[in-house]
């Protein structure tokens, strides 16, 4: 989403995730591959910029008729920033206001963000804050997504990655997981009770760099269709959980009306779940 005048040190990947807060659901939508980089020492200033929505539906997100409008906002908002550097990281929507959330370079003055912004924010309201956050705070604390929600965001994107290769998703297969844990006794306090639960559990494999901990494969057949993909993320989450252990994904053949086709997996896409501690929990 950055023009020209910011170039990001990494490839852009926007998604987003909806949670109940106690004030009411929040949308968010963030660029999870800023994550590994983040933060960088050559934009500690954080800048947020507060909308208020003109018709916000009952529950205080964003109404079907006001989304364009506010979609061609924050399209203008972020072309305008990046002219004065800076990276553009996501927003919260939610309570009937749209909070984005950027990081540039000091020495940039809220009059010069006040001279690029105005000419674009039409008829809208905006609040900005302008402050020191050198470790990305706001990224980090308020729109990174809790584990849970990580992993449904990587359910979503695998499950389009099937069916745009003809997937079949009703149909039962056998689905691949992987985990890995701290020490070799909770690997196989999980596996007991992993088994118990229907899944074939294989031993626990012992780290190999660069992982560092004890890795633990194990499969079920399972259908991935009306939600049932999330459903199995849940339930091994639970076990994993109670034995401190770390999900890293599933994965499973392609299976479509001529037969299975070649495994589908986070892995295969070059690393599974990415995760990044949080500092507080949502």
């Amino acid at each position: 989403m950055d023009a020209s005048g910011a170039v990001k040190p990494w490839d852009e990947c926007f998604d987003t995730y909806l949670i109940e807060l106690e004030d009411g659901p929040t949308l968010f939508l963030l660029d999870m591959h800023a994550a590994p980089h983040a933060p960088l020492a050559s934009h500690p200033i954080r800048l947020a910029v507060r909308v208020t929505m003109k018709s916000p539906r009952p529950d205080g997100l964003r109404s079907r008729e006001e989304s364009e409008a506010l979609f061609e906002l924050e399209h203008a908002l972020v072309a305008a920033l990046a002219t004065l550097g800076f990276h553009y990281v996501g927003r919260s929507v939610g309570q009937g206001f749209m909070d984005a959330f950027f990081f540039g370079p000091r020495g940039v003055a809220e009059p010069d963000i006040q001279r690029v912004v105005t000419p674009r924010q039409g008829d809208y309201t905006l609040e900005l804050e302008l402050e020191e956050d050198p470790g990305w705070s706001v990224y980090f604390d308020w729109l990174y997504p809790p584990e849970l929600h990580c992993h449904l965001m990587s359910n979503r994107n695998l499950l389009d990655l099937l069916t745009k290769q003809g997937d079949r998703s009703e149909v039962v297969r056998e689905v691949d997981h992987l985990a890995y844990f701290p020490d070799l006794d909770k690997a196989t306090r999980a596996a007991a009770q992993l088994a118990k639960q229907g899944f074939k559990v294989s031993p626990p494999r012992a780290p190999e760099a660069p992982a560092t901990g004890w890795a633990l494969s194990f499969t079920r057949e399972d259908s991935l269709a009306e939600g049932r993909a999330d459903e199995v993320t849940v339930e091994i989450l639970e076990v994993l959980r109670a034995h401190e252990g770390d999900y890293d994904g599933w994965g499973c053949l392609v299976t479509t009306w001529r037969g299975s086709c070649p495994r589908v997996s986070p892995w295969s896409r070059g690393g599974g779940i990415l995760r990044v501690p949080r500092r507080t929990s949502q």
